[in-house]
């Protein structure tokens, strides 16, 4: 019967069809626009998800533009969310405040078939109880007296490393200069220090990196002469790259598109089979350290990373018959790890060389301090070695990383997800809310900042109450931020606040700042010139080794 009527159409009949079905569709749309609780300013949304076409994945320039525009809280729909903009330091109390109130027990809007199981950690983990435990078992790892000591061991370890491979590629260049991507080798080193943090794996980024200069291997270690074994850790490294980089593009594109558009799809497609890739790879290495537990557990209690840790630590709880974790939340806290402890620490090291270089005063102070520090130190790799007792003495290089911290966040907007009805701004909100914390801007505003634009780290240095601050070295385990400036304590964010605040913090800031002063004591730098290009660095690194006297001299370039 509904055939026979079809049939009876024209082409009219189903143009009219096609017009009424657009036009309810707006209609609706745009009621729900209009009807919408708490009306914001903001720029008036596209049907059709079709504002993703226009978006290049920047939130930090898109929430700068729209302070400018409409001011410290407005509203865009993007992503087929309606997602609030805040930009003023005031509203952020109850959203990064200690309070145990569920509502604001911060939520991601990623949906189940893209975490593939990134959402049992911490860093997507939307279940508060499960995110409790989760939280417990990974602070009761990296609390413990030798992680912090291990994570500085290895640093200095894997710094010889990279030295050793700039030193062969020179002897391998018949020129005096020969030029290097800094940007590569960085993350390269971060990936490296990280996998063996968390897994006590050696990674082997760094050396399959240098092999694609080098045809030559004869000067590799045996250990490092496993093709196998170095194409498997790259695989990893460029793996765990394309899903980092690539999430933004889940987290703003409609389940739909995602889904069913050839386009979005094919993209999705590679960013999920990468997933697969690190989550397989992970699982192997759980299920050979529990097999190394079981077969000898008193020689694995010894080791100090992360993995080791929490199976030791799961295994005990499981012998009081109290609450433990699944190996699908020790992968996924794994993971996490890797996710939030790379890319960003090799990006902000990146910005702290170039701030540097742009500033020889503070270079100069850098030096002084680090000289007073190592006083009989030089630049030769046989003699410096760090260790936890130097880094907190070094309160100017600690600055240099906080100033560096404010002007290029490694995380310049945020987002919470409410739980249920909260309030904020001043406003009643429901469910599901999505809150953007734009704290780029708060970071570079004057009204709680001197002189902005310029790189300062004095602004932090000087301050009487620095020791009180919830991300100095010496009182990391303080969640309760204290305003450094009598403005607002959240005028300046760096590793997040409330329930949801960076528990791998202090790691962060000691990985960031041995490196960096491992770098500036064996290392002369003279400026020569940096550009930027979409607010990224490009950084370029010519390099002359003067092997005489093991002295290292960089010029910066673009």
């Amino acid at each position: 019967m509904s055939f026979r009527i079809i049939e009876l159409f024209n082409t009219v009949d189903y143009l009219i069809i096609i017009f009424l079905t657009l036009f309810l569709y707006l209609f609706r749309f745009y009621y729900n626009y209009f009807t919408r609780p708490n009306p914001l300013p903001g720029p008036l949304p596209l049907p059709f998800e079709l504002e993703s076409r226009y978006f290049d994945g920047n939130f930090k320039n898109l929430a700068a533009d729209l302070y400018q525009k409409y001011g410290y809280i407005c509203e865009i729909r993007l992503g087929g969310y309606r997602r609030i903009f805040l930009s003023k330091p005031d509203y952020f109390e109850n959203l990064l405040s200690t309070s145990k109130n569920l509502a604001l027990f911060a939520k991601h809007e990623y949906s189940p078939d893209t975490q593939g199981g990134f959402g049992r950690g911490m860093f997507l983990n939307n279940n508060y109880e499960s995110w409790k435990i989760n939280k417990y078992f990974l602070l009761q790892s990296i609390s413990t007296p030798g992680f912090n000591e291990e994570a500085i061991k290895h640093t200095n370890e894997l710094f010889e490393e990279l030295d050793g491979y700039w030193n062969l590629l020179k002897k391998s260049c018949n020129d005096d200069w020969f030029e290097i991507d800094f940007l590569s080798w960085i993350s390269r080193f971060m990936t490296d220090n990280i996998s063996i943090i968390a897994t006590g794996e050696r990674g082997c980024s760094m050396a399959s990196y240098y092999n694609t200069f080098n045809s030559d291997k004869s000067n590799l270690e045996s250990s490092l002469r496993d093709d196998s074994k170095l194409y498997n850790s790259d695989k990893f490294t460029r793996a765990l790259m394309t899903y980092m980089r690539g999430a933004i593009l889940i987290h703003v594109i409609h389940p739909f598109l995602r889904r069913y558009v050839p386009y979005f799809k094919n993209k999705v497609n590679v960013i999920l089979e990468s997933r697969d890739y690190i989550l397989k790879t992970l699982n192997n290495m759980i299920e050979e350290r529990k097999l190394d537990f079981k077969n000898n557990p008193q020689k694995l209690k010894s080791k100090h990373d992360l993995l080791t840790i929490l199976i030791t630590t799961n295994n005990d709880a499981k012998s009081k018959m109290s609450e433990s974790l699944t190996d699908e939340e020790i992968r996924t806290l794994l993971c996490d790890n890797f996710m939030a402890g790379s890319d960003t620490s090799s990006n902000t090291l990146c910005y702290v060389i170039y701030y540097i270089c742009h500033n020889p005063h503070v270079k100069q102070k850098m030096i002084d301090e680090t000289d007073s520090v190592f006083p009989n130190g030089n630049n030769s790799s046989e003699t410096l070695r760090i260790t936890s007792d130097h880094l907190v003495k070094l309160k100017y290089c600690e600055s240099i990383i906080k100033e560096t911290f404010r002007m290029t966040p490694v995380q310049p907007v945020s987002k919470r997800m409410a739980s249920a009805e909260c309030k904020v701004a001043g406003y009643t909100w429901p469910a599901k809310t999505i809150f953007q914390l734009n704290y780029a801007s708060i970071h570079m505003n004057e009204i709680y900042w001197t002189n902005p634009n310029v790189f300062d780290p004095d602004r932090f240095y000087l301050q009487d109450d620095l020791s009180k601050l919830n991300d100095d070295l010496n009182n990391f385990d303080n969640e309760n931020k204290t305003s450094i400036h009598d403005k607002d304590k959240y005028s300046l964010v760096i590793f997040g606040g409330g329930m949801r605040i960076c528990p791998g913090r202090k790691l962060a800031m000691i990985n960031i700042l041995s490196f960096m002063v491992l770098m500036f004591k064996r290392i002369i730098w003279l400026f020569n010139k940096v550009l930027y290009l979409n607010s990224k660095i490009l950084s370029r690194v010519l390099l002359t080794i003067l092997l005489s006297s093991l002295l290292f001299m960089f010029i910066v370039t673009l």
